[in-house]
């Protein structure tokens, strides 16, 4: 390396924003609430240098376990480097290195082409969901639905933890708290709610446990190195074995089996535990424990086993749920997962310090081919260690500020530990609901948006969330204090208490602030206020930002509308995706927008409708833009704007719209300034 350059990636490898100077140990581990320094529960031999505007990348293509350093002393022995080694050889190995050279999104394009693509999520998941440890019997989970439907806040999934289970054994529901869950998601349906389940592949050793007989009779399990025996593990539900997922047959066995949740109308699936824990609470090192698989050493597979348990969880919605985009979120990982799974960063804090964690994890993540992460909104637990586990004490700023980036992130989840105070949106009081409320409409108004990201990450890997010199390599920002969420939206959020003004550095070129509408000039370092509930969003000059209103659930709001916001420049273009949000594989319509704007302000655009396999329900879309552009010419008539009513979207901008039909073919309109105009 040179001394100056900056190392990123290594999915999320810790919390810091770079990579200089540290230690990493690339094997997957339970941390017990993030109590091991140096390790976590993923493990991604993937890391990007940036030498100021040129980037390279470095992928191992290993499922061993490394180690690696990095060091910007050039007076150091080995010089300014990053040292890859080998953790407990069993014996030499050949090791693939595969270099990559290019703009980033070159880069990340090249390396998930090899690796694979990630998995294109269906709408839903895109949405706000809400959970924790846990909602104990069917009637509570109803509650926490209603909850939100009585105070008007959107939201698509709940997610059900270990104790919908039967005395916790994998693939069974507790028949007491959750006596009917085929009915429950009915009436959750109904309210246009989802449920995502846990999923840990520990299985309990039970004579009267079918799943454990089934695996049993048909030998899938990891077996001990000393003999042809099962290895016995200790997880939730006492004495467990482990399915060998490096066996084919173990993941059609796998699969099979979530017929009995999809059958109750489960929609995600969401797998725990899968590093994997194989003695529960102990964070002794996990290769020490006498366990291997059938063809091979449980060091060769341990990285992989949570990539192979989602691989099999996403056969088994291609067997139960036909033709339609999986959801599977998973704990543990490594490089190849984004083919299969979204990540979320697992058992956080809730601290101010783990609220930056958030962001530089998953932006680490996305310089990784991983797009679709997320951490626990509001922070899982009071810290590390078995005593992290108890959280007495509320922080209502922490919260409010955590829901605001968390509305931003590719993954948007509320989860807390069982020994917590509630932790849903109003349990910390009418200005943190109310912030929260703001927040999470934002986040559904931007899901068109959000949809043709995700598509986008689908077919190249390119990061939903990016640091800012993804999209302006000339940007310095090192310690990621900014990010951008695709390519037309820059966020400053606000990462410490008491913060009540923000320092902004903006790109080159014209920058307007998403509620208020104001131009910023780019090139410049700039303050803004940032009063609780506000941080600075800023959308780029030129780009065309689809929204939509904001309902109950994310289907509700995309199929309600669709508005493309126009911003300002001397070119503006900009493209969106329309389609059901489950189908897999489905051609979307497509919107294209191209605009050009003359010196004396008028401004011509050209929207071109390129019809797929779905058109959705609306026949018109508001083109919607800044309000000195009163009037539109059509031919020789001239057609007033009406205003948008920008409150009802808790902004305060002037912005007009013009109703239009959504039609196939290309249009061209020449917009008056008003100033100049009639």
């Amino acid at each position: 390396l040179n001394p100056d350059d900056m190392v990123y990636g290594l999915g999320a490898a810790s919390g810091q924003p770079h990579r200089q100077d540290q230690h990493f140990l690339l094997r997957t581990i339970d941390t017990l609430f993030y109590s091991i320094p140096d390790q976590t529960y993923t493990a991604f031999p993937f890391f990007l240098i940036r030498s100021k505007n040129r980037f390279r990348a470095v992928y191992l293509n290993s499922t061993y376990p490394v180690e690696i350093t990095t060091t910007s002393d050039a007076g150091s022995e080995e010089g300014a480097s990053v040292i890859i080694q080998q953790y407990r050889p069993e014996k030499a190995l050949p090791l693939d290195l595969f270099c990559f050279e290019g703009s980033i999104a070159q880069i990340l394009n090249a390396y998930t082409s090899l690796t694979g693509r990630p998995l294109h999520i269906p709408l839903w998941s895109m949405g706000f969901h809400q959970s924790r440890w846990s909602y104990k019997t069917e009637q509570r989970v109803m509650e926490i639905a209603e909850g939100f439907r009585q105070r008007d806040l959107p939201l698509d999934a709940i997610h059900l933890d270990i104790h919908y289970m039967d005395r916790y054994r994998v693939f069974t529901w507790d028949q007491k708290r959750f006596p009917n869950p085929a009915a429950m998601n009915k009436k959750l349906a109904e309210k246009g709610i989802r449920t995502v389940a846990i999923v840990d592949p520990g299985v309990f050793i039970g004579e009267d446990y079918s799943v454990y007989l089934d695996g049993l009779k048909q030998d899938l399990y990891c077996k001990r190195i000393d003999s042809d025996e099962n290895y016995e593990g200790k997880v939730w539900p006492g004495p467990t074995v482990f399915p060998d997922f490096a066996e084919e047959k173990t993941r059609i066995w796998w699969a099979s089996h979530h017929k009995t949740l999809f059958d109750a109308g489960v929609s995600g699936i969401w797998n725990d535990m899968n590093e994997p824990v194989l003695q529960i609470g102990k964070t002794s090192e996990p290769l020490d424990q006498p366990i291997r698989h059938q063809s091979d050493s449980h060091l060769k597979f341990r990285n992989q086993y949570g990539n192979l348990e989602a691989r099999a969880t996403n056969d088994g919605f291609a067997r139960w749920k036909k033709g339609q985009r999986s959801f599977v979120l998973t704990r543990s990982a490594t490089c190849g997962i984004q083919k299969y799974a979204a990540v979320w960063t697992g058992d956080n804090h809730s601290t101010w310090n783990h609220l930056r964690f958030n962001l530089h994890m998953i932006l680490n993540l996305g310089l990784t081919g991983v797009p679709i992460s997320g951490a626990d909104v509001g922070g899982f637990c009071r810290g590390p260690g078995t005593t992290g586990a108890v959280k007495i004490f509320k922080n209502r700023e922490l919260f409010a500020r955590w829901m605001e980036l968390g509305s931003l992130m590719p993954f948007f989840r509320v989860h807390t530990v069982l020994y917590s105070y509630s932790q849903e949106p109003w349990s910390f009081g009418e200005e943190a609901l109310e912030i929260s409320r703001k927040h999470m409409n934002r986040r559904y108004r931007l899901l068109h948006y959000i949809s043709s990201l995700v598509r986008e990450a689908h077919l190249t890997g390119a990061p939903l969330v990016r640091p800012i010199w993804y999209e302006f390599p000339e940007m310095e920002d090192p310690n990621l204090e900014q990010f951008m969420l695709g390519p037309n939206l820059l966020a400053a959020p606000v990462m410490a208490p008491g913060i009540r003004k923000r320092k902004v550095d903006l790109p080159s070129g014209d920058w307007f602030e998403f509620e208020s509408g104001r131009r910023f000039v780019g090139g410049q370092t700039h303050y803004l206020d940032t009063r609780p509930g506000f941080y600075p969003l800023f959308v780029r000059g030129g780009a065309m930002l689809p929204t939509c209103p904001a309902r109950r659930n994310a289907e509700e709001s995309v199929r309600a509308g669709l508005h493309l916001e126009l911003y300002p420049a001397e070119s503006i273009q900009g493209s969106v995706f329309l389609d059901d949000g489950i189908t897999a594989d489905q051609t979307p319509t497509e919107v294209r927008v191209r605009g050009q704007q003359a010196r004396n302000g008028q401004l011509s655009v050209q929207i071109e409708v390129i019809p797929g396999d779905y058109m959705p329900p609306y026949r018109n879309f508001q083109l919607r833009l800044p309000g000195v552009f009163r009037h539109m010419l059509s031919g020789t008539q001239m057609v007033s704007a009406q205003s948008v009513d920008a409150t009802r979207e808790d902004r305060s901008l002037d912005m007009v719209y013009f109703e239009l039909p959504l039609e196939s073919g290309s249009f061209t309109f020449d917009f008056r300034n008003a100033i100049q105009g009639n």
